[in-house]
């Protein structure tokens, strides 16, 4: 009987398909596992949706913002696929004119793109609207709407990265880094 059991197992997963792991890993909020494990079979599976949407979302909410925007060129059968595509690719968009502002001293004074709740969001749409402050350290305060931000760039091991850190009462208490 533990023969069988452990040949079902075995042919189950041999049969299972390759997006299971990342939705897997998704619905249990562990999102960097899966935007990882999703990338690797991404392209095989641009036409699954459930997968699309499990990995593109997981990839944002761990800051792969580069991996998300593949699920989110793909993702267009139904309604909810659409408005997370245009979730993700917003924040794509968002993240390299934040970084080309910051590296190359571009304006982005004309530049209006929707709000999202995601934290480069937050720090692009009060930069662009020019809803900072300027610190001495070179950074970029920004208090909006009950978030207050420190906006600036560092080189970090020779690759030049945009740092988004989250304040409390004056205190570090998130960063994120993009390149």
């Amino acid at each position: 009987m533990r023969l069988f059991c452990t040949l079902l197992i075995v042919f189950a997963s041999l049969y299972a398909a390759p997006t299971d792991k990342t939705i897997e890993l998704y619905q249990k909020k562990e999102f960097e596992k899966a935007c990882l494990e999703g990338a690797k079979i991404a392209r095989d599976y641009r036409n699954d949706e459930t997968f699309l949407n499990a990995y593109g979302i997981a990839c944002i909410n761990s800051d792969y913002i580069d991996f998300a925007a593949l699920a989110g060129i793909y993702l267009r059968n139904t309604a909810g696929s659409r408005q997370n595509a245009s979730y993700i690719l917003t924040v794509a968009i968002q993240k390299k004119l934040l970084y080309q502002s910051l590296a190359d001293g571009i304006d982005l004074g004309d530049t209006h793109l929707p709000d999202t709740p995601h934290i480069l969001s937050k720090a692009f749409n009060a930069y662009a609207a020019g809803k900072y402050e300027k610190r001495p350290d070179g950074a970029y305060y920004i208090s909006e709407g009950g978030d207050q931000l420190l906006l600036d760039s560092i080189v970090e091991n020779a690759r030049f990265k945009v740092r988004i850190r989250r304040l409390s009462d004056g205190r570090v208490v998130e960063e994120h880094l993009y390149w």
